[in-house]
Order: C-alpha cells, then sequence, then structure tokens
C-alpha cells in the first residue's frame, strides 16, 4: 500500500471493500468509522475540523491497518456533497453511513433562516443525494449496505427542535420506502435512531445538558449505540432504536393524548436541554 498525504485528504492506496462515512470528527461518526475499520474495511471519511479528522485518520491506519480518505468538506450545501462525490467516483462502495448532522436549540421563528436550509440540507437534500449516487454502484453488484442516521426526535418533535425532528422523520420514511423498493436486490437499509449520545453534539449547538444523568434517558457512548445498531442490522431490522430512551420516546410520542404530550414535551425541553448562556 502506498500512504498519499493530499491537501484535503490522507489516504494509502488500497483496492479493498470501502465504507463511507460522513460527519466522522468524532462522536457517533468516529465510531463508525472505527468500527468500520476494525471489520477491515477501507474508509472515506468527511468533516470540517481538519486537524482533528486528520489526527483521527492517522490513529486508525496505525491501529487497525486500513487505508482512510479522509474529505474536508462541509455537506450543508451543494458544493460540498459535489466534492465528495467526486472522490467518490468510479470507486465500489460497500457501506455508505449518511451521518454528518447538527441541531438547532432555538424557536424556529427565532432562528437564522440560513441556519434552517443548512440543516435542511444536510439531513434531506445531501443525504439523499449521496444515497443516490451510492446505489448506482450498488445495484450494478447486486450488494451494499446504507446506513441512515435518524434521531428518538423524529417520533416526538419538541419545542427549539421542529426543524431537526422534522428532516429525522424524513430519514426514517426514506429508509423504509428504499428497504421496500430494493428488496429484489441485496441492498440493506437501516435508519438508527439514538437517543442522547455522550459526544460534542450538544456543545457545538450551543446547548447546555447533565451528560451525568443517570437513568433511561442517561447519554449512551457512541460505540455502544454502533454495536447495537449493528446487531440489528444483521437481523435485518430497518428502523433501529439502539437505546431504552428511544425506544420510550417511541412510545409517548405514539401514545400520549396529544393535549398531553404538547404540555409534556414543553416541560421535557425545558428541564433537560438548555441553551448555553
Amino acid at each position: 500500500m502506498k500512504f498519499i498525504h493530499g491537501k484535503d485528504m490522507i489516504f494509502m492506496e488500497s483496492k479493498k471493500k470501502t465504507a463511507v462515512i460522513t460527519g466522522a470528527t468524532s462522536g457517533l461518526g468516529l465510531a463508525y468509522a472505527e468500527r468500520m475499520a476494525a471489520d477491515g474495511y477501507d474508509l472515506i471519511i468527511t468533516g470540517r475540523r481538519e486537524e482533528i479528522i486528520k489526527a483521527n485518520a492517522e490513529r486508525i491506519m496505525h491501529e487497525y491497518g486500513r487505508s482512510v480518505e479522509v474529505c474536508i468538506a462541509d455537506l450543508s450545501d451543494e458544493k460540498g456533497v459535489n466534492k465528495l462525490i467526486d472522490i467518490l467516483n468510479n470507486k465500489n462502495i460497500s457501506i455508505l453511513v449518511n451521518n454528518a448532522g447538527f441541531g438547532l436549540k432555538t424557536k424556529f421563528i427565532d432562528t437564522n433562516y440560513c441556519d434552517v436550509e443548512r440543516l435542511l440540507y444536510l439531513h434531506i437534500m445531501a443525504v439523499t443525494k449521496l444515497t443516490y449516487f451510492v446505489l448506482q454502484g450498488m445495484k450494478k453488484r447486486n450488494k451494499g449496505t446504507i446506513i441512515n442516521i435518524s434521531s428518538d426526535g423524529a417520533f416526538a418533535v419538541m419545542p427549539k427542535n421542529v426543524v431537526y425532528s422534522s428532516s429525522k422523520l424524513y430519514i426514517i420514511n426514506f429508509t423504509e420506502g428504499l428497504h421496500m423498493e430494493l428488496a429484489d436486490y441485496n441492498i440493506k437499509v437501516q435508519a438508527v435512531c439514538p437517543g442522547f449520545i455522550d459526544s460534542d453534539f450538544h456543545e457545538r449547538a450551543g446547548m447546555s445538558v447533565d451528560k451525568t444523568r443517570k437513568g433511561i434517558f442517561r447519554f449512551y457512548q457512541p460505540r455502544d449505540i454502533v454495536d447495537n445498531a449493528m446487531k440489528a442490522l444483521k437481523k435485518n431490522v430497518v428502523v433501529c432504536i439502539p437505546d431504552k430512551g428511544g425506544k420510550v420516546i417511541k412510545l409517548i410520542g405514539k401514545y400520549m393524548p396529544r393535549k398531553i404530550f404538547y404540555n409534556f414535551a414543553a416541560e421535557f425541553a425545558n428541564n433537560t436541554i438548555k441553551k448555553r448562556k
């Protein structure tokens, strides 16, 4: 293998099976990258924090002996998505993990609309376009896996979370529809709907949360979420809720009378997640 350094990428050339993970700088995306490398996949990973993600790539290469190509791109706009697609062109992608995402913790009416557009593009258009592109090769080879990261918020929208929650609901519907359309192909699809994850997601969104809390709505380690989701994938579970908190949120959103739910959701949002001062 040849080790190559470039302005926007670090990789070792290889002809082995490849997994693509977006938003792999930290948290769930990094956990997926480590899991795929451990399972024998070469990686193409994306992120915006260049120094951090390249350090992660170096570590994964040394620890797991896999090649890692890094694409520095902001997938919340078309240019960033097209940049990644150019890198993926003519490559045999075995697994795509659409993980990149961010949250907005202000009321919709008070949110900068440019941020709304960026979130919607990242969670909906980027996921859709990357999936469409990668599926063309998977269809020809009659083999592949698409993993789309949704959220337990898709089951129960809450104040100051309406755009994020709505976009994550799209991901579930999109994934379930693909599962049915791809029934004649050897292509697996899965939507993963985790609850609270111990990562820097909340801090980067300007939220203050208590990550030491116990109980059903505790924070889970990214690696544990990935392990549970991969076990479910082997069982062909299409919509995976990998933690107990997420399962409870789904039940609340589905069965709680709406008037009661509205009050519950408002109180839960105020008590659980607060905007940092």
